[in-house]
């Protein structure tokens, strides 16, 4: 994997998107969308645009431009995802199933009541 295929999948995840469903409001295919996020093929300028749209993020963000990194993190990420966890998660390479186990318990962590 690449950081670029990550950053898809882990904003696909975050917005709880499987990659049909992203893949139809992007516009291609469920096995080209899968293509991407394996690295095994790079989206035309057309459909990082879409994806760009759908997933809420820039374009530097999804191509790890360093230049605009943190500003782009914190007014681009969904709601819940801080810089500082994005960068705990990219850093130990969670499965799908792992990263939406993840961000269930954080949503549940949230919404507790602090004693």
């Amino acid at each position: 994997m690449n950081d670029f295929s990550d950053r898809i999948r882990l904003m696909r995840v975050a917005q709880n998107l499987n990659q049909t469903q992203l893949a139809e409001l992007v516009g291609i295919t469920q096995p080209a969308m899968s293509d991407i996020e394996k690295g095994r093929r790079k989206p035309s300028i057309e459909v990082l645009e879409k994806l760009c749209d759908v997933l809420g993020c820039s374009a530097d963000y999804l191509l790890n431009r360093p230049k605009n990194h943190a500003k782009l993190e914190e007014t681009h990420l969904p709601s819940g995802l801080t810089p500082e966890i994005l960068r705990i998660v990219e850093e130990r390479n969670l499965t799908e199933d792992e990263l939406k186990m993840a961000l269930r318990v954080a949503n549940i962590m949230r919404d507790e009541p602090t004693q």
